[in-house]
């Protein structure tokens, strides 16, 4: 029908924020008490810093690689398991949000797009086996797409390997400025408050 608006094929979710509760803070305190490094100077070498950013627009290709350089960092050689846990520390899932991408995944197609670095990413099956198992293999950082929101190459990156025009995308997160970027790269944006709000604003489209 002439004029009618394209079909939603892709909706597409951010992680911390949206799919978890994130309290960065927690996991400062849990590096500082593992490392006994002051939280400020932990912050300043890698968030207060070009590091973490550049991680990811993907300056490290592998977790290994990303963790060698956060060790180098902070001066204190955190293992694997350690960093995760550290990560863990400052995490709780949503299991509202869970559910609700799950009844969605029987709609629309998936996806999960998290400015991040390559360990997290690869740490995500541990961190969270619930949203891996909605998402199953559409879970992206954004080292993957060597750029991280509120940048419209990183919403055009993945579409294409999704496969899908952006008209036919929707994109939901916490941050207004990152919603921003995804409706300049021409996809439907929602900005995320609460699951209430999220499904007043997300069914009419699907519809």
């Amino acid at each position: 029908m002439s004029g009618a608006a394209p079909e939603i094929r892709l909706v597409v979710f951010d992680f911390d924020g949206v799919m978890i509760d994130f309290v960065p803070e927690r996991r400062l305190q849990f590096l500082e008490q593992l490392t006994g490094k002051p939280a400020a100077d932990i912050h300043a070498a890698i968030w207060g810093s070009d590091f973490e950013i550049g991680a990811e627009q993907g300056a490290y290709r592998t977790g290994d690689a990303y963790l060698a350089a956060f060790n180098e960092r902070i001066g204190f050689q955190l293992s694997r398991a350690q960093w995760i846990a550290a990560r863990r520390s400052a995490m709780q899932l949503r299991p509202d949000m869970v559910e609700y991408a799950r009844s969605l995944s029987e709609r629309v197609s998936l996806a999960l797009l998290t400015n991040n670095g390559a360990l997290l990413h690869e740490a995500l099956p541990e961190l969270v086996p619930e949203v891996c198992g909605v998402f199953i293999k559409n879970l992206h950082a954004s080292y993957e797409f060597g750029a991280r929101k509120p940048d419209t190459e990183v919403f055009t990156r993945l579409l294409e390997h999704c496969r899908v025009p952006a008209q036919q995308a929707v994109f939901i997160d916490d941050y207004y400025e990152f919603i921003q970027g995804a409706i300049s790269a021409g996809m439907h944006g929602i900005h995320f408050q609460n699951l209430p709000q999220l499904r007043a604003a997300l069914e009419p489209l699907l519809r």
